[in-house]
């Protein structure tokens, strides 16, 4: 069986994802990892945005799925730029390529809808993974069987596990990005804590929590109320950086001149 998790930031499997993925690869399956963006804009300092980041980051994540047993030749980045994926025909065409090449079984994506963590890129990658699974298979050559949300607060399936130790081991290795996990270590234990669902899954300290999406029915309705919450927090600086954090000090590079046409069609 092959699977794949996508992510949008090089640090986001190692939060949510690192227990189920290091099991799935101490067994005989293949896991792939896909990042559509290199994380270029990870950072509050100007100048370390863009491709000098990237390149930092591209092996934080390379190190970090080694410890989930996930080798070098098995990670791959997309080349949508940080804070700038999409939910529209292109990103589709995009995601689809991507899939199309790497064939898996299983695909793994944040969630979209009912999610505690309401990144436009994380939001944006869900819906996109959703949309193929439920409406656009026919344009996959090898047919996805099954779709799992990650960041779920409507979860089906449950992994679970005692120590967090594993987990908190893999993020230590994306060190530029500490300024945010060293808060985001002392919340992993809360978030993943197991005490609303003992009595589905019995006296396990933490779990892992995942959504299975259905092709067809089963599927939690989404009603309009919270497509319009979805929206606005979205486009809120909650989790979102504000529009000045995508800027790079020196706009006539490739890079700076790739930004600048992006934020004007924002």
């Amino acid at each position: 069986m092959k699977f794949l998790f996508i992510c949008v930031h090089p640090d986001d499997l190692e939060f949510n994802c690192s227990n189920l993925i290091s099991y799935l690869t101490s067994t005989d399956n293949s896991v792939e990892i896909l990042s559509l963006t290199q994380g270029e804009f990870g950072i509050s300092l100007d100048q370390w945005k863009g491709p000098r980041l990237a390149k930092i980051r591209k092996k934080e994540s390379i190190n970090a799925a080694a410890i989930n047993g996930v080798s070098a030749e098995n990670v791959y980045f997309g080349d949508i730029i940080d804070g700038f994926v999409k939910y529209n025909s292109e990103a589709l065409g995009y995601v689809l390529n991507w899939l199309n090449k790497l064939q898996p079984d299983i695909i793994f994506a944040p969630e979209p809808y009912y999610t505690y963590y309401w990144h436009s890129d994380h939001i944006n990658c869900g819906r996109l993974a959703y949309y193929i699974f439920r409406k656009k298979q026919n344009l996959l050559n090898h047919p996805l069987r099954s779709l799992y949300f990650y960041t779920t607060v409507k979860p089906t399936i449950w992994w679970p596990f005692k120590d967090s130790s594993h987990a908190v081991r893999a993020l230590s290795f994306h060190r530029s990005q500490w300024w945010l996990l060293k808060k985001v270590r002392l919340f992993y234990p809360i978030e993943k804590f197991n005490l609303p669902y003992r009595r589905k899954i019995g006296s396990w300290k933490f779990a892992e929590r995942y959504r299975r999406v259905y092709r067809k029915g089963k599927n939690p309705a989404i009603n309009f109320i919270l497509k319009v919450i979805l929206g606005k927090l979205s486009r809120s600086h909650t989790v979102n950086p504000p529009r000045s954090h995508y800027t790079v000090p020196d706009a006539s590079t490739p890079f700076g001149q790739k930004i600048a046409q992006l934020r004007s069609e924002n």
